[in-house]
Parts: structure tokens; C-alpha cells; sequence
């Protein structure tokens, strides 16, 4: 009868350090599951793989807005992505991103201008300058593809 003494606590102690041993502090993640035909693959050195379109959404946060010196270019998009036109011949546009990024993100620019127009930008957390230099007609438009670490 004594060894029945000492079963149930040495079974409640076990059964509490399992239950420890078991329990998570995970407070973001995402399951990935086994299945290829998924809608994304994860390979075992964590490369991403998409096998189809990449879309951003503005959902997350107040859409960004376009600034210019004289005249106002319009722009559709969020702060991943989007298309600045530049109105009336402007050289230069800023964006603003409609939520700060943590860190400086790495943008990519392309313009739809004339050969001899030659673009450059200035990344920042809060916005993007774009600017345009040589022949620069109306309506030229600007896409830009941002993303940061953070």
C-alpha cells in the first residue's frame, strides 16, 4: 500500500512536465503543410516558392499619396506597389508610403519615358522620390516595387 502513495504524484508530477514540455511560445507563424499542390511551397533551407501571381494589398493601411512641385501626379497602389503618373511634363514625384516602413526598403523603379530620359530615386521610410531627368513628355508614368526586412 505505500507503493500506491507514490504512483498519483509521481503520475501528476510527470503529467505536468509533459504538458510543459508540449506547450508552444510561438506568437507568429504560419503551418506549412507536406501537400506540394499547395498555394505556395517551402523547401527545407526556406526558399519560397509562387507558382502563381504575387498581389499586394492596401488593406493593411491608409493608401499612399503622390506630390509634386507645381502640379499633382495621380497614383494607384499601396506601399509595395504602384504607378505614379506624372502630370503636365513633371520631372520629379514624391511618394509618400501611407504607413512608415521600419527600415529603409529596397525600391525598384522603372519609368516609361523617352530613351534620353534618365531616372533616379531616393528610398526612405517614410516616402520615395522619384526623379526624371532629359526629354520628359506629359503623362509619363512611374511603378515601383518596395519591400523592406521589417
Amino acid at each position: 500500500m505505500r507503493f500506491n502513495r507514490y504512483i498519483l504524484p509521481c503520475l501528476l508530477i510527470l503529467a505536468l512536465g509533459a504538458s510543459a514540455g508540449i506547450a508552444q511560445s510561438i506568437t507568429k507563424a504560419l503551418q506549412l503543410s507536406q501537400d506540394a499542390s499547395g498555394a505556395f511551397g517551402v523547401d527545407t533551407t526556406n526558399n519560397v516558392y509562387f507558382p502563381g501571381h504575387i498581389n499586394t494589398t492596401g488593406a493593411a493601411g491608409p493608401a499612399p499619396t503622390a506630390s509634386s512641385g507645381a502640379t499633382t501626379p495621380t497614383i494607384s497602389g499601396n506601399d509595395a506597389s504602384g504607378l505614379v503618373t506624372m502630370n503636365a511634363a513633371a520631372t520629379t514625384a514624391t511618394v509618400t508610403f501611407g504607413r512608415a516602413y521600419v527600415s529603409v526598403p529596397r525600391c525598384l523603379v522603372v519609368f516609361n519615358a523617352n530613351a534620353t530620359t534618365t531616372i533616379s530615386y531616393v528610398p526612405a521610410t517614410t516616402s520615395i522620390a522619384i526623379t526624371a531627368s532629359g526629354a520628359v513628355g506629359v503623362n509619363n508614368k512611374a511603378y515601383y516595387w518596395c519591400s523592406a526586412d521589417s
